[in-house]
């Protein structure tokens, strides 16, 4: 019998034992037919977790079943089998039905939602069903989705009056059990995890319990990160909730379970517990209020703290009274400076302040990581210029947030430029785990400030976040380009060198988008800046390899150039001639004797490059190739195969004459190309 007949003959039985209607029914047949197709159903009865034959009992004895349970509605009695049968212990919610007569409310009853829209219990059932969407009991109405329902009379009720809230007694003694600590106040927490949505299905006081048994962890380890108490807890054998988790005990450790076990349940609770402390940032360490104000015993606890944060705000006991300031940690690094005996001392820089202040453990009252935000405005500058040292020392300590709030600030014209673009950009080029985050912001706050490039003063700060940004993502500095054109010609010597920077991160894949910038590139050439020229030609380069008549005019200049004292500056000239020679050989060969000197330079790229431009522009003018014979003879030894195979078939093009036993030789060359290049052109001159 087929899947469809079985479910017609089971829904046409349940309609006539149950007087139900057919879309009730359908909803038992339903969830019987998912169980049997589901692959992880298999697992979880091997693993011994569910009755290794109830799937088939159910298919076969699916009226029996029903009957043998004491519910009042079809949807009570199904989902009391599941928690029988232990299939909801595993599978959590997604096993079970939407029950009206628990909620005490007509199938027929009308609910509203807070935006006005209606329906009735019956019309949820079935579209929670049909269209897979999770329904649930609420006080007085029901939750369909994330759309919450209710009696249009409802009144006020409490969670202790609502029978599928949590049952608190015997929650209470079971965490006494299982965790035996008088720490955790129950009835607290409980109010706290009243209002916390988990996107996990699994059920819900054991995702309250895997909560309480991880906050436990944190205070008595004085504070801990996510890896520390994944590692520790192993949710997958202590806690394995839902269908995943039980999957996880199951068949072994599967990291995607921990993923979700921790995002979807337990960082959600902590956030909701009044005495843990979130980190700034997601790799740091969740703290207990005991450990974050006041009473430190050891020395290890305030550095656990001091790694959670760049920005603090502590409070210290002085001669007179309690003082609390806001500032940075300023690490002691001379051995001197550090009590041999005693109380550790550690040592802050308040913002705004020119002395740091020196504070001694017992002295030390409170000690809280902050984010920027929730400094006063007044202090924003001071604390910005703070921040550039700090990212310059320990970049992995800024928190995202920081970062975002900068940017902000600097797009509103709210703070000073300078220092807020000095520690954006750093943050951005050591922070490769944040770009992608902050990426779209950094590229709208550059756009807006573009007034900055023609402030001698600010522009180098916003044109090395242009040549940043320029590194990592291209295409996002695409429309700065024109004003970043028009600026260099009369920037500082150092802003020219970051806008050159990003011109040439920009040039390989959008040459076309810097024609515009050829003769500022041109200029920039003549310059005696070696950062400036590098940057110049390998731009000019990447130009004209896609049109080469661009810089068909500077060949001279080129010339000149290959004789520098800079490898680079050769390198990107002979480069730069072999892109020309594409579509002007004429001028390029012109250059023959200076480039045949070029294949005995002492850097291997200046070699490649110049065989290049030889190779390309040589047929233009056989007879000056001809002329250098004797350094083509000498080229053929070149510790480089490119360089080897180009000047061999330099040779066979311009039948320069050559020894045959040298070309002969490179037969056994141990690079292929060489070995038919030789070949080829010892026949072409033989």
């Amino acid at each position: 019998m087929g899947a469809s007949d079985w479910a017609g003959r089971m829904v046409t039985k349940m309609q006539r034992e149950y007087g139900v209607g057919q879309d009730r029914a359908l909803q038992i047949t339903n969830r019987v037919r998912k169980l049997a197709a589901s692959p992880d159903i298999k697992a979880l009865e091997e693993a011994g977790l569910i009755e290794g034959d109830f799937i088939s009992e159910l298919i076969q004895d699916l009226i029996a079943l029903l009957n043998q349970q004491d519910e009042e509605s079809i949807e009570g009695r199904w989902n009391a089998l599941m928690k029988e049968r232990r299939v909801y212990d595993v599978v959590g919610a997604d096993a079970l039905l939407y029950d009206p007569a628990k909620a005490g409310l007509s199938p027929d009853k009308e609910l509203v939602s807070d935006d006005g829209e209606s329906i009735t219990i019956q019309e949820a059932m079935i579209t929670a069903w049909r269209e897979e969407i999770p329904i649930e009991a609420i006080p007085r109405g029901i939750r369909l989705g994330n759309t919450e329902f209710r009696d249009r009379n409802s009144g006020q009720i409490t969670l202790s009056q609502h029978e599928d809230g949590f049952d608190q007694n015997e929650l209470s003694d079971q965490l006494g059990r299982d965790l035996r600590s008088s720490r955790l106040e129950v009835n607290a927490d409980l109010l706290a995890l009243e209002d916390v949505d988990f996107p996990m299905k699994a059920p819900r006081q054991d995702c309250v319990l895997a909560i309480a048994a991880v906050r436990r962890y944190i205070l008595e380890h004085g504070g801990a990160s996510c890896d520390e108490i994944l590692d520790a807890m192993e949710p997958e054998k202590s806690h394995p909730l839902g269908i995943n988790g039980v999957q996880a005990r199951a068949k072994g450790f599967e990291y995607e379970f921990r993923h979700r076990w921790w995002e979807d349940v337990v960082s959600p609770g902590l956030r909701s517990l009044s005495d843990i402390t979130e980190p700034l940032h997601e790799s740091g360490k969740w703290f207990s209020d005991e450990a974050t104000t006041g009473g430190f015993e050891s020395e290890a606890t305030v550095e656990s703290i001091l790694d959670e944060g760049c920005l603090f705000e502590i409070a210290y006991q002085d001669d007179t009274k309690e003082q609390r300031v806001s500032g940075y940690h300023d690490e002691i690094t001379r051995p001197s400076a550090k009590p041999l005996n005693g109380p550790s001392v550690f040592r802050f820089q308040p913002i705004g302040e020119e002395s740091p202040i020196t504070i001694r453990l017992p002295d030390l009252r409170e000690l809280h990581p902050i984010s920027l935000e929730q400094l006063p405005d007044s202090i924003w500058d001071p604390a910005i210029s703070e921040l550039v040292t700090i990212v310059d020392e320990n970049p992995e300590q800024i928190p995202l947030g920081d970062v975002e709030a900068v940017l902000e600030a600097v797009q509103n014209d709210e703070v000073e430029a300078v220092p807020a673009l000095m520690f954006i950009a750093t943050v951005f080029g050591e922070r490769k785990d944040i770009r992608e985050a902050v990426a779209d912001k950094l590229e709208t706050m550059l756009l807006a400030r573009l007034d900055l490039l023609t402030d001698k003063e600010q522009a180098e700060e916003i044109a090395k976040c242009f040549g940043i940004m320029a590194e990592v993502a291209p295409e996002r500095v695409l429309d700065a380009l024109p004003a970043m054109v028009s600026t260099a010609d009369s920037a500082t010597l150092e802003t020219r060198q970051w806008l050159l920077y990003a011109f040439s991160n920009v040039a390989e894949a959008y040459p076309e988008e810097l024609l515009p910038a050829v003769e500022t590139l041109i200029e920039c050439i003549e310059v005696s800046d070696e950062n400036l020229r590098t940057n110049a030609l390998s731009t000019l380069g990447k130009i004209a390899h896609a049109y080469p008549d661009a810089a068909s005019d500077i060949t001279d200049s080129l010339g000149e150039l290959l004789t520098s004292d800079d490898a680079l500056v050769r390198a990107n000239a002979a480069g730069l001639l072999g892109d020309i020679s594409q579509s002007n050989p004429e001028s390029v060969i012109q250059l023959a004797p200076e480039l045949i000197e070029s294949l005995t330079a002492e850097d291997e790229e200046t070699r490649v490059h110049a065989s290049i431009a030889l190779l390309r522009a040589g047929e233009a003018n056989l007879d000056a190739v001809r002329d250098e014979h004797e350094q083509l003879a000498a080229a053929l030894s070149d510790s480089n195969s490119t360089v080897r195979a180009n000047v061999c078939t330099l040779i066979g093009n311009a039948d320069v004459p050559v020894p045959d036993d040298q070309l002969r030789l490179l037969k056994d060359d141990p690079d292929k190309r060489v070995r038919e290049q030789a070949a080829w052109a010892l026949g072409r001159i033989s």
